[in-house]
């Protein structure tokens, strides 16, 4: 009874997310995604603006990557300003340091007085603060990218493809670099035509394994309530990121990745939304309560 009376709230408040929250459509690059923090505001002159500048415009420079993540500080006091950069762990080291830079000059003039921000780009993410966000697990604000395309077979409750993204999700959270990606055959049933499902998850390397289980299973908790009948759907947040398409958009360990271009010429269209925290809040009582 309290399972299904939390499996109810937990629709009640997805549906108030879909009709309330406006969604807007995104073609020229699906994954290009920024959020300004409203935590504090600088001004253009201030020295933590200048220790902000010189940190984000000289981050794709440093050499101490590892695993497609940089971790770096500027500054003291009030005035230091702390950064985050996480590549897609299948990236070489040149298109990693492309995105970071991309991303970075983009943030810099998507947030020019806010003391923290972030950029989901489309294989990367950049992150600043006047916060201590090293080591530290976050999963708000929290994007989520819906493929507009449906599917007839409600994939995500599939019980087999259900225990493919938790076995995925206790890879990535269990390795050293925290990122797992797998291909997954959902058989037919019901006479509908198989599906493939490509899916990939990943944390900041700098979480526990705990911490980076607990991110994905909270984004996973969103794919499944709002996304099984779409052919694919990414979930976005500080310290972990989920993506699941009905195509190939990762490279194997046999096949080296191909030069990427600035910009997505993917002519996919997606919806986004900004989860309120509310609702997952709704989705941890609902974890629990089960």
């Amino acid at each position: 009874m309290v399972m299904e009376s939390s499996r109810i709230l937990l629709f009640f408040f997805y549906s108030i997310l879909i009709h309330f929250v406006k969604p807007t459509i995104a073609q020229r690059d699906p994954y290009v995604q920024h959020d300004c923090y409203t935590t504090g505001n600088v001004t253009s002159n201030s020295t933590y603006r200048a220790n902000l500048n010189n940190l984000l415009s000289s981050l794709s420079s440093k050499t101490q990557m590892v695993n497609g993540f940089y971790n770096f500080s500027a500054g003291e006091n009030s005035d230091k300003v702390n950064a985050i950069a996480l590549c897609r762990a299948d990236l070489t080291s040149t298109d990693c340091r492309s995105c970071v830079n991309m991303s970075a000059h983009e943030l810099l003039q998507l947030c020019p007085n806010q003391k923290e921000g972030i950029m989901w780009y489309e294989n990367c993410t950049v992150r600043y603060s006047d916060r201590f966000i090293f080591g530290s697990m976050e999963s708000e604000p929290m994007q989520v990218l819906i493929s507009t395309t449906s599917t007839s077979n409600r994939i995500l409750y599939n019980d087999p493809l259900r225990s493919f993204f938790n076995s995925l999700r206790k890879e990535a959270s269990g390795l050293f670099g925290k990122f797992a990606n797998a291909t997954f055959k959902v058989q037919n049933s019901f006479n509908i035509q198989d599906l493939t499902v490509y899916a990939l998850m990943q944390c900041t390397p700098d979480l526990t394994q705990r911490d980076c289980d607990d991110c994905l299973l909270q984004a996973q908790d969103v794919i499944t309530t709002c996304c099984n009948e779409t052919v694919g759907a990414r979930v976005l947040t500080p310290s972990c990121n989920l993506r699941y398409e009905n195509s190939r958009f990762f490279y194997g360990n046999d096949e080296p990745p191909p030069s990427l271009s600035p910009l997505s010429s993917s002519s996919s269209v997606y919806k986004r939304y900004t989860v309120p925290n509310a609702y997952i809040l709704i989705l941890l009582l609902y974890r629990f309560s089960c």
